[in-house]
């Protein structure tokens, strides 16, 4: 049998045996309780670091070196395979599968927001679960660890209005469950005073390649100048969505909203001669539905434009990796928002001085 690094059993250790034409690498392991031997083929021998120019000494000090690595190696991987098998056990047990699945189902029909809502209501229950998986808690257990939740928010360095949604979710599962089982839950409260400071101080100092100082900076305006210079580098599509962004001054989440037939709607006004474009403003909750409307009349050529993309469908939004690769100088999803109001001032401007 031919031993190799690609296929070198995890239990087992190498040695050294001296002959007269010099020294050679054998391979000792056990299998079906019986002690095997098998003699290192040359070329397994170079992969495994042996060379030929060394002396007995270094070649054993070398097995000595590599049976160690690979010791270390199968720890790490049973302590891998024991962690991977508690996850699923504590998981199953704070979150059964099926429960989970009514949860998300229940999500899903109480929503009365957008596909996207629905989507940010998942993640925080994917960050829920971990939270609990972390400090392997149940829901009544939930009201007695609100300062192990605190603290693991001030770990996680997440925002104290982050925090209240969190908080605001994870009663909500627990309730569900609670109901279920037919026992009392007691609620978590949201962080308030010094656990809502601690929070706060603990996230002011995340940082990240989209932060300066260790606080999240606000993005730069892009502006139609910038967005041309770096037209040829993006996608079609990625490109069409930040033009969206630039000459509607929507929110990322707004902008995924022209998606959606039910979000969006395009009505010309014959008194005023204009088309306007109105955008479901899902951000909204506390006000009534048919106040949640965002509009934006059609003034400038490249609007105009703007609504055959939409027509087309053709655009997509890019990831944060190109914006930095690509658009760079502290420019995020929300550049088109920031240079909106600037953008369409200026060009008022020329227009009435002319």
């Amino acid at each position: 049998m031919e031993i190799t690094p690609t296929n070198q059993r995890i239990k087992g250790t190498y040695y050294i045996r001296v002959r007269s034409a010099g020294w050679y690498v054998w391979y000792k392991f056990y299998e079906d309780g019986k002690s095997q031997r098998e003699k290192v083929d040359q070329k397994a021998t170079r992969d495994l670091g042996f060379k030929n120019e060394m002396s007995v000494e270094q070649a054993k000090a070398h097995c000595v070196q590599l049976n160690k690595e690979r010791s270390l190696r199968r720890e790490k991987i049973r302590r891998a395979a024991k962690r991977v098998t508690e996850l699923k056990t504590i998981n199953e047990t704070l979150f059964p599968q099926s429960r989970v699945e009514e949860f998300q189902a229940l999500l899903s029909e109480e929503n009365f927001g957008s596909d996207v809502h629905l989507k940010k209501l998942n993640s925080h229950f994917n960050f829920i679960q971990n939270l609990c998986n972390d400090l392997r808690i149940l829901p009544d257990e939930y009201k007695e660890s609100s300062k192990k939740i605190y603290k693991y928010f001030i770990k996680k360095k997440v925002s104290p209005n982050y925090a209240g949604r969190l908080i605001s979710l994870l009663n909500r599962w627990g309730k569900f469950v609670s109901k279920i089982n037919g026992s009392y839950f007691d609620e978590v409260s949201v962080p308030r005073g010094r656990e809502r400071s601690a929070i706060a101080d603990a996230q002011q100092t995340k940082s990240g390649k989209d932060t300066e100082l260790g606080v999240r900076t606000e993005s730069r305006p892009l502006t139609p100048d910038i967005l041309t210079k770096a037209k040829d580098k993006l996608k079609p599509e990625q490109y069409n969505w930040l033009l969206l962004s630039v000459w509607f001054g929507l929110r990322p989440e707004e902008v995924e909203l022209l998606q959606d037939p039910k979000r969006f709607k395009i009505e010309f006004y014959p008194k005023k001669k204009v088309q306007v474009l109105h955008v479901y403003q899902s951000k909204l909750q506390s006000i009534s539905a048919d106040k949640r409307w965002k509009f934006i009349p059609i003034i400038f050529p490249e609007q105009q434009h703007c609504l055959d993309i939409i027509t087309s469908q053709n655009f997509k939004k890019p990831i944060y990796k190109i914006m930095r690769k690509y658009i760079g100088n502290g420019i995020t999803l929300y550049g088109g928002r920031k240079g909106f109001v600037d953008l369409i001032m200026s060009l008022l401007f020329v227009i009435f001085m002319m």
